[in-house]
């Protein structure tokens, strides 16, 4: 008896030795590999942040928008130029942030030019006017170190059926990222819907922003994924973040979508969180 029970102690122990070496490979195979939206989104709010410069650039004055107490992304050591002198040709303004990481007033660090044109005779809020901004030849801008490069153009479509002015912006970029982390490649569709502060056109601050579209391109990983904005990205112009939407991602690979929001603390927060979901579990990450 005395045997017989040491036997079914032995079974009892392997059964839960077992159990517990089964949960631990369930954890340790658990994918929560949020990688690929994160560079997703890195490349949007890096190319919204190209946009919201080129709007700043178009709309105010060299004494506004390097003032502090303007909300604004340009800083002391951006310089302007603008060339409209010939009304026969497109309008450029030029923006350069010197050779040397120069401190925004969004926190983030920038060198290198950006080179925006404007249909000749129009701005960023007249109809039909086409911007294409794009970086240096030399390909030398830079975000925190993120060598951000590419062609990103606006073409305005006049007022919708909302009646809120809209343009389609299409994209194709590329971001080194610091560190030797690797690159990703960006290509984006979007239509940006104008639904506050149209009625303020020269006053940037109370601008707020509707995107819809979707994207695709290779992550950092080598991993080719898609992305499709599920309800609509919400940009503040007083905030450098997009302050709420979500959108869903195919990493590729035969890996599960991965479901992202862009306010996962709070909505309407501005802060450069989002959580990624992935088969149910969510991870809480900064871009």
């Amino acid at each position: 008896m005395k045997t017989r029970k040491l036997i079914l102690s032995g079974t009892m122990i392997m059964i839960a030795l077992s159990l517990v070496i089964t949960g631990c490979r369930k954890t340790a195979t658990e994918d929560d590999d949020t990688a690929g939206a994160q560079d997703n989104a890195l490349a949007e709010g890096s190319f919204n942040d190209v946009g919201q410069i080129s709007d700043e650039a178009a709309k105010g004055s060299v004494s506004n928008y390097k003032s502090t107490e303007y909300e604004s992304i340009l800083s002391h050591c951006a310089s302007v130029e603008f060339d409209t002198l010939n009304s026969a040709d497109d309008d450029s303004i030029t923006v350069d942030f010197g050779t040397t990481n120069c401190l925004c007033h969004d926190n983030r660090y920038r060198r290198g030019k950006l080179y925006i044109t404007y249909t000749a005779g129009k701005k960023y809020w007249d109809s039909l006017a086409v911007i294409t901004i794009k970086t240096a030849p030399t390909n030398n801008y830079y975000v925190n170190d993120h060598h951000v490069s590419g062609t990103k153009t606006v073409a305005n479509k006049g007022h919708n059926s909302s009646g809120n002015m809209n343009w389609d912006i299409n994209v194709n970029g590329q971001i080194v990222k610091a560190n030797g982390q690797g690159s990703i490649s960006w290509i984006s569709t979007r239509n940006r819907e104008w639904i506050f502060g149209e009625t303020s056109p020269l006053d940037r601050t109370d601008d707020i922003y509707s995107i819809t579209g979707s994207s695709n391109g290779t992550s950092a990983a080598g991993n080719n994924f898609t992305a499709t904005i599920t309800s609509p990205l919400i940009k503040k112009m007083n905030c450098w973040w997009i302050v709420s939407g979500t959108s869903s991602l195919d990493p590729g690979n035969g890996k599960p979508i991965r479901y992202v929001d862009f306010a996962p603390k709070s909505n309407g927060t501005c802060d450069n969180w989002i959580s990624v979901t992935i088969n149910g579990n969510t991870y809480y990450r900064q871009i």
